[in-house]
């Protein structure tokens, strides 16, 4: 169980994908089936959306951009303010880390997009 604290937050993650099961079988009691998948798989959306700007925040992707010689700045110190590849490197080749929101989000995303597509059928 601690490992699946690190992985996700479970309580909430839990407590999320509960109501949308409620929210599916109220669906299914009422004439307006399509609202409420529509608002369910937009919210999927959403929560998809979400991780995967985390996923692309932990990439390091804007890492070792060029650094051009300022106005005024002699060569000596551009030579000593110059990014080292190597660090660069390092920092680029890493994997990449998905944090805890961006798992919990996909997760509760894909059960959402399933609960939708589920009501309407």
């Amino acid at each position: 169980m601690n490992n699946l604290k690190t992985i996700y937050y479970v309580k909430v993650t839990t407590l999320l994908q509960l109501l949308g099961i409620v929210a599916a079988i109220g669906a299914c009691l009422v004439q307006q089936r399509t609202l409420v998948s529509n608002f369910l798989f937009l919210s999927g959306l959403v929560l998809i959306c979400i991780s995967v700007i985390d996923i692309l925040l932990g990439a390091h992707l804007m890492a070792g951009w060029f650094r051009h010689k300022k106005k005024g700045e002699t060569d000596a110190e551009y030579r000593k303010n110059k990014l080292d590849l190597k660090k660069v490197a390092e920092l680029k080749n890493k994997p990449v880390q998905i944090h805890r929101i961006g798992s919990s989000g996909l997760i509760l995303g894909l059960t959402y997009i399933i609960l939708a597509i589920i009501i309407t059928l």
